[in-house]
């Protein structure tokens, strides 16, 4: 009997592996998104986004800056762990970040305009910028998605706000290297870090 388990427990293994290798070649194309997508049956009260009402404070949103050497947002594992195919988006990572931020900025509360050198000198708003240091997801039994930024926010030209920020995020057991399941991994990364930023930002501001 132990046995016959043992030979199903093998069986289902061997399976997994060759599922996953016949599923590990061909770049992923996948479109980044923001906010993460949710299922509504999933979602709590006291996880469900919350909306902050308006505040006086404006911001000048800079685009974040992408430094990473290259346009791979992932890799591609067969069932032997071995990297087989590169994940590379169709849009762009840099308007991704930022879109996000703004989106972030608005949900607490704050008035949002697109930012250019000239508007540094409105001394009354809030200018807020950054770099994008990491955004990448390796797959191999369960997605391991990974955001890391550094943010910048200044008032009158004098900074108050560098930080570097880093987020992960999972869309669960990797069962064809899909390119939403890609996608949705970046996407709870860069929400978990975005969250930081606009604490820490919430607090500065508080505390002028």
């Amino acid at each position: 009997m132990f046995g016959m388990f043992r030979n199903i427990n093998v069986t289902a293994v061997l399976a997994f592996v060759f599922f996953l290798g016949g599923c590990a070649f061909g770049t992923r194309q996948p479109t980044l998104i923001y906010p993460p997508t949710q299922v509504p049956s999933e979602i709590s009260v006291a996880h469900a986004d919350v909306i902050f009402p308006p505040k006086s404070v404006q911001i000048i949103l800079k685009p974040f800056i992408d430094k990473r050497s290259d346009n791979v947002v992932g890799t591609v594992r067969n069932g032997f762990g071995m990297r087989t195919a590169d994940v590379i988006p169709i849009n762009n990572v840099s308007d991704w970040v930022t879109q996000a931020v703004a989106i972030e900025l608005r949900n607490n509360g704050y008035t949002v305009i697109s930012g250019t050198p000239d508007n540094d000198s409105r001394s009354l708003m809030v200018v807020v910028s950054g770099d994008i240091l990491n955004v990448f997801c390796d797959a191999y039994f369960n997605y391991s998605g990974q955001v890391s930024l550094v943010t910048r926010a200044s008032r009158g030209g004098k900074g108050f706000l560098y930080k570097h920020y880093s987020g992960e995020g999972s869309a669960g057991t990797n069962w064809a290297a899909s390119e939403e399941s890609y996608a949705q991994s970046l996407a709870l990364a860069l929400s978990s870090a975005l969250r930081l930023f606009v604490s820490d930002l919430n607090k500065s501001l508080t505390s002028d």
